[in-house]
């Protein structure tokens, strides 16, 4: 069951003063007992509300990544992870969310994404094929087979490919209509693209060994426009760093020499870019996904580039508040972004930003940042960082948690942050999206 728990009439979020600064107000964690399950708590620094929604199950209780929204579009169900590899869809109605009683579906589907309109819907990957799957009726259903394609079909057949992927953090256009997968062997890999309108595949290309190694996922962007290359650095290779290209894969284009962790959204004016995390200029940026953008190389390069810094993280080990945290970010809510933090053991949390989840206005004119929650959370394994993700209609933020117990053995649960009604009144919303059919 869960409590009511209301903001204050005139709630407002606390703003960072200068978050291109590496200075700026800490607000050094307190010590607060684990949550009990389905009990709201306001976060003891920013006034938000809070909840702990899931039972400590290894790390069956939290969700995949800070990319992607793990809620159904009404936020009657969440789809979680399992050690085994597998997936299990919960009801939301009561918490612990992740109870036998709650549970609707177990299933072995790849990148599973929920449908845009559809609350019982779910598509991903299966060996070389788009599917869904009604996890309500337990149908699945092939959306396209690649190997009765005429196009992939025969390049499938004549080599020692095993599947399609996006390397597990890519997404299709907002609308299901056009999508980008590397079709992956040991030995030859290739890269496409697909239109599911028109049924056809507007562009292929074969990568070299190099890029084939080089690359960490491939998704398209938010209206379709362009695919997204991650890929990591290199001074030999073409398609290295963070690539853009036409649906066609003729025209490619570098975003960004070494950008980690990213994600890709809408700006507050409604244009695709990345907010992303440069780390040959320790600023998370935000990166038009525009031919005329320039890679910024250096904290000096902005100015003409297109590229804006939002955060200055300030890794600086021989500063008193130097950064001590890695980050994530989500873009999934239009308009903003969502940056959190990990932090290893013994590490001493000590810039402003560390143990800390931030709001980011992605306004081009006027970026601004507001403090979130704090993060009891400590990092050892991949399965303990947080995470966080903000959900499609920017209606909650979630993110893993051991709460700083068991270090190390990847106990996590699911901290739920409910944002207060109407926050981004006069803001780009999900509504605004064109789905297609």
């Amino acid at each position: 069951m869960v409590l009511a728990l209301q903001y204050p009439v005139g709630f407002q979020f606390v703003k960072v003063p200068d978050p291109l600064s590496g200075l700026n107000p800490t607000y050094p964690l307190t010590t607060v007992p684990v949550p009990a399950v389905g009990v709201p708590f306001f976060d003891s620094r920013f006034g938000t509300i809070k909840t702990r929604a899931t039972q400590t199950d290894s790390y069956n209780s939290r969700h995949e990544y800070s990319r992607f929204d793990p809620f159904n579009v009404d936020q009657s169900m969440i789809v979680l992870p399992t050690t085994d590899g597998d997936w299990n869809v919960y009801r939301t109605q009561t918490m612990p969310y992740n109870t036998t009683a709650s549970l609707v579906r177990h299933f072995d589907m790849r990148e599973p994404r929920w449908d845009a309109s559809n609350p019982t819907l779910l598509w991903g990957l299966e060996d070389f094929s788009i599917v869904t799957l009604d996890v309500q009726s337990d149908i699945k259903t092939v959306i396209k087979d690649f190997t009765a394609d005429s196009t992939i079909g025969p390049i499938i057949s004549a080599n020692p490919v095993y599947w399609i992927t996006t390397r597990e953090e890519g997404e299709s256009s907002l609308d299901k209509r056009y999508w980008v997968f590397i079709l992956q062997g040991d030995t030859v890999v290739y890269l496409f693209t697909w239109d599911r309108q028109l049924d056809q595949v507007p562009g292929i290309c074969q990568l070299s060994t190099v890029e084939a190694d080089l690359v960490d996922y491939v998704g398209m962007s938010p209206l379709g426009n362009y695919a997204i290359i991650g890929a990591d650095p290199s001074d030999t290779a073409t398609i290295a760093g963070l690539m853009m290209a036409n649906r066609e894969l003729t025209q490619l284009h570098k975003l960004g020499y070494a950008i980690g962790h990213s994600d890709v959204g809408l700006d507050s004016d409604g244009n695709e870019v990345i907010v992303g995390q440069n780390t040959w200029t320790d600023y998370i940026e935000l990166i038009p996904i525009d031919f005329s953008t320039s890679p910024v190389g250096n904290p000096a390069g902005y100015a003409g580039s297109g590229c804006i810094p939002l955060i200055r993280l300030f890794y600086d080990n021989q500063s008193p508040y130097g950064f001590q945290s890695g980050v994530h970010i989500s873009c999934n809510y239009p308009g903003y972004a969502v940056v959190s933090t990990y932090i290893e053991p013994a590490l001493p949390e000590q810039n402003w930003l560390d143990r800390s989840i931030v709001l980011v206005k992605l306004n081009r004119v006027q970026p601004l940042v507001s403090y979130l929650a704090k993060v009891h959370n400590t990092t050892q394994a991949y399965w303990e960082e947080t995470h966080a993700t903000i959900t499609n209609d920017g209606k909650k933020v979630v993110w893993a948690s051991n709460w700083d117990q068991n270090v190390g053995q990847e106990q996590m649960f699911l901290m739920q942050l409910d944002m207060p009604a109407n926050w981004s009144v006069g803001q780009a919303t999900a509504t605004n999206w064109l789905l297609y059919p």
